[in-house]
């Protein structure tokens, strides 16, 4: 696995999130999509926790009952009905409030999932520690590309990677600076349009101050009219 960690900066067209991604529509990750937070649904993991559970009591409940069994094999299958039985628990018991990764845009901070039931990892955005990990194949090939996020917030003697999404990694990255960019207009996507106006009034209040972020694409205002404002009042 190689990685790199990835600069500060809007690389490319973001994730688009529209309205048909967002709660209440079915099969979606995105619980909440405004000009104050971005929180999505890291609950994936914990929910496949229910299948390897339930698959390792079967397995072990099922070694248990051969006629004959040794006593290293006994451990084993012993073992996998202790391991599955905590992971169904697991699933059922996990608040998943501290499943979540959640921007919020105004204060410039991030939260995302820790171990089990730690409670989420949370810190400012800026000193956030992301990573564009790439898992080699078994013949010796590049793989896919995650987007993955350091324990930051939680300094350990190994660093722990968490994957936050399976998607393209420089678009998601891409999303979320442009997002957390509070000085910049909210990234494109119709999920964001009820609330651009009440945005632009926001900054248009603090004078339209510069960017926190650089980006190499264009970030204009929603409108022609809302972008010239923009140009007489602050000059970019």
């Amino acid at each position: 696995m190689s990685k790199h960690h990835q600069p500060f900066k809007i690389l490319t067209q973001p994730t688009l999130v529209n309205v048909e991604d967002v709660y209440p529509n079915k099969g979606v990750l995105v619980k909440e999509v405004n000009d104050k937070f971005y929180r999505i649904d890291e609950m994936a993991l914990p929910k496949v926790y229910v299948f390897f559970g339930l698959l390792g009591v079967f397995i072990g409940s099922f070694g248990l009952t051969l006629k004959t069994i040794s006593f290293g094999s006994y451990i084993a299958y012993y073992s996998l009905i202790l391991i599955g039985s905590f992971l169904f628990i697991y699933r059922l018991t996990v608040k998943s409030k501290h499943k979540e990764l959640v921007l919020d845009r105004l204060n410039g901070t991030v939260s995302y999932p820790d171990f089990f039931y730690s409670k989420p990892l949370q810190g400012k955005f800026s000193e956030l520690k992301a990573v564009i990990s790439i898992s080699g194949d078994i013949d010796g090939a590049p793989g896919d590309e995650k987007l993955k996020f350091v324990n930051t917030f939680k300094p350990r003697k190994i660093d722990i990677l968490r994957t936050i999404s399976y998607d393209d990694p420089y678009q998601e990255w891409s999303l979320y600076v442009w997002y957390m960019d509070k000085n910049r207009p909210l990234p494109p996507g119709t999920a964001f349009d009820p609330y651009r106006q009440q945005d632009f009034e926001r900054r248009k209040a603090l004078g339209f101050p510069r960017p926190l972020y650089k980006s190499t694409i264009p970030t204009p205002e929603f409108t022609k009219e809302q972008q010239a404002e923009r140009r007489r009042i602050a000059g970019w």
